[in-house]
């Protein structure tokens, strides 16, 4: 039976995606997390669009400053960043749609469609206050080491949803975090109110709302890892065709739901790995699993023309060990950027290109040798 000791994945769509709407198929998006016998603890994570991000990874550095956008385009809340962090930016934004900090702390942005988010309606004497959706990452990141942080910052923040002009849209997303203990939350805005809620599974996609996830999840409690010896109908006895017959049922199209299922289900059923290298390697495996070729999801985007949605990049943070691997669509070679490594005070970000670099497949042609 299904367990759900879910101590494994979260993945889904970055709010990048949304938070750009250049796409009517871009909700596939997938995260999970996995947790080593040690204690180790990975976030893996897969990121879906239809047109080309072009995002890097980007280094924000302790001591950079910020300033959000309120609802009338004036300037919002201005801090100062406490811990630096690492995450993915979007078509040149310079804002990161997830991430790691310094302590551990993953926070990541999700694409939610209109009628499932709507952010609250500030007081416009609260406009210098305000933390627009484009800049929730950043701001928990820089200024949270834990959930409970989190927590206490989202509580007091000044949540606003902000335009982007020359899209003319209001993008919407909900959101994951998770520290380097294990705990998980859901932050979402539904009617205007925000809400966070814990997440014992430790997986996260797209629409419905997470709490709708967690008891769709009850339609499937009869799946499990075992293969089914046999069954009887009558006097007939069937017997399986061949290995994963304990899946029959097991939701394989790329919806949200669907995913959310398949999602938790690896992550509960997956051997827990000794240490942190054997979290990487499960994570990158899981997450491999949800991985959209180009073509296989289509749709129209707002120009009309046809768009395919796609795993533009995947990513594995070692919260442990504060690393980050990624790699793009048309670089399968995983990256590795470690914190140790990078200049972590500044007052302005740095970026690591993770789109349109061509792949250095190790070619071993030279090691083929006769058997011993």
């Amino acid at each position: 039976m299904l367990r759900f000791r879910l101590s494994y994945l979260i993945i889904p769509c970055l709010f990048v995606l949304m938070t750009l709407g250049f796409s009517s198929v871009s909700q596939a998006c997938t995260g999970m997390r996995v947790k080593a016998k040690d204690g180790s603890l990975v976030f893996a994570r897969s990121m879906e669009f239809g047109t080309q991000t072009e995002s890097d990874l980007m280094i924000a550095p302790r001591g950079m400053t910020w300033t959000s956008q309120a609802p009338d385009g004036s300037k919002g809340l201005h801090w100062k960043s406490k811990y630096a962090f690492v995450g993915p930016d979007g078509l040149t934004m310079k804002r990161p749609l997830e991430g790691i900090n310094e302590k551990g702390l993953y926070v990541g942005g999700f694409w939610m469609p209109a009628g499932e988010t709507t952010f609250p309606k500030l007081d416009p004497a609260d406009y210098s206050k305000a933390v627009s959706q484009l800049d929730f990452v950043a701001r928990l990141l820089s200024t949270c080491a834990t959930v409970d942080e989190v927590r206490a910052e989202v509580s007091g923040m000044k949540l606003a949803g902000v335009e982007i002009k020359q899209l003319n849209l209001l993008p919407l997303a909900h959101w994951t975090a998770l520290d380097s203990t294990g705990r998980m939350i859901a932050i979402e805005s539904i009617g205007g109110k925000v809400a966070i809620t814990d997440n014992p599974v430790g997986v996260f996609t797209n629409a419905p709302s997470f709490g709708w996830h967690l008891e769709h999840l009850r339609m499937y409690i009869n799946l499990r890892p075992d293969n089914v010896d046999s069954a009887r109908i009558g006097d007939y006895r069937m017997k399986p065709f061949g290995e994963g017959s304990g899946l029959i049922g097991l939701p394989g199209d790329l919806t949200p739901p669907s995913r959310f299922v398949r999602a938790a289900f690896y992550a509960d059923s997956a051997l827990t790995p000794a240490d942190a290298d054997g979290a990487v390697t499960l994570g990158m495996n899981l997450i491999a699993a949800f991985s959209i070729p180009t073509g296989v999801s289509r749709g129209t985007g707002s120009d009309g023309k046809p768009e395919y949605d796609f795993t533009q990049w995947t990513t594995v943070y070692d919260l442990s060990r504060k690393a980050v691997y990624f790699r793009a669509y048309d670089n399968q070679d995983y990256r590795k950027v470690r914190f140790d490594a990078l200049p972590l005070d500044g007052t302005a970000p740095r970026f690591i290109p993770m789109w349109n670099v061509k792949p250095s497949y190790l070619d071993v042609s030279d090691q083929a040798k006769p058997a011993q």
